[in-house]
């Protein structure tokens, strides 16, 4: 096996431990009301709804290809963009999901703001996002590398020699363009209104299992927030 394909197969197994975490902070609803915000083709978003165990689950995206997809999987999908105000009413929902989609997103704070406005109260939010303060995005900085964490533009990733996607050409996909600390992903949360009640952390270098102890290095960052009224 090669390097690229060692790290490709390490990055793969960080991603399903962090899959399996975010699913485990979902509570067990069959009458629970659910969206996707960035569901993609709704792989994971069935993986939600079998986890809740509601009857149905919406999804939003900005892909049409990805939204017709979703749609024949059963999927109440729309499109819309997260940058913007979601068409959803007040209230809508009992459980916001998002997973692997802030780092793609101008305005967090805006999408955090729609995330509280949309469910209703005591729901509840489950996020994932990319931690720039991993140790292996940090290693990156130190030897002037951009981190594997960090795009620039949807056009390539350029400036890791040692990421597997150096120079990978990412037409059709939006670039990351937000990436979080912990502590900037906990702060964010507290700071529109929401308490922050568990937190999960997968991919570590040298070892995955010491994500458990310290969520702050880690490469994935998942938080489960809770809807606070003022």
């Amino acid at each position: 096996m090669t390097s690229m394909s060692r790290l490709l197969n390490q990055y793969g197994k960080w991603s399903q431990e962090k899959d399996a975490k975010f699913l485990e902070m979902l509570d067990y609803d069959p009458g629970a009301k659910v969206v996707d915000l960035g569901c993609g083709e709704a792989d994971f978003t069935l993986r939600v709804k079998q986890t809740i165990n509601c009857r149905e689950i919406y999804g939003t995206d900005v892909w049409d290809n990805a939204l017709k997809i979703a749609r024949n999987k059963g999927v109440k999908a729309e499109p819309m963009d997260l940058n913007e105000k979601l068409s959803f009413s007040d209230a809508s929902f009992n459980v916001v999901v998002s997973n692997q989609v802030l780092e793609h997103l101008f305005f967090p704070s805006r999408f955090v703001q729609e995330v509280y406005r949309i469910l209703g109260e005591n729901g509840y939010a489950v996020i994932s996002t990319e931690n720039l303060g991993s140790w292996d995005n940090i290693a990156c900085l130190l030897f002037g590398y951009t981190p594997f964490s960090m795009q620039f533009d949807e056009q390539m990733k350029i400036g890791n020699p040692f990421s597997p996607h150096n120079k990978e050409k990412l037409e059709g996909y939006p670039p990351h363009v937000r990436i979080f600390t912990f502590q900037g992903l906990v702060d964010l949360f507290k700071f529109h209104g929401f308490k922050v009640e568990r937190t999960s952390a997968s991919g570590y270098l040298p070892f995955n299992f010491l994500a458990d102890l310290d969520h702050r290095h880690a490469r994935f960052i998942t938080v489960k927030v809770r809807k606070c009224e003022h």
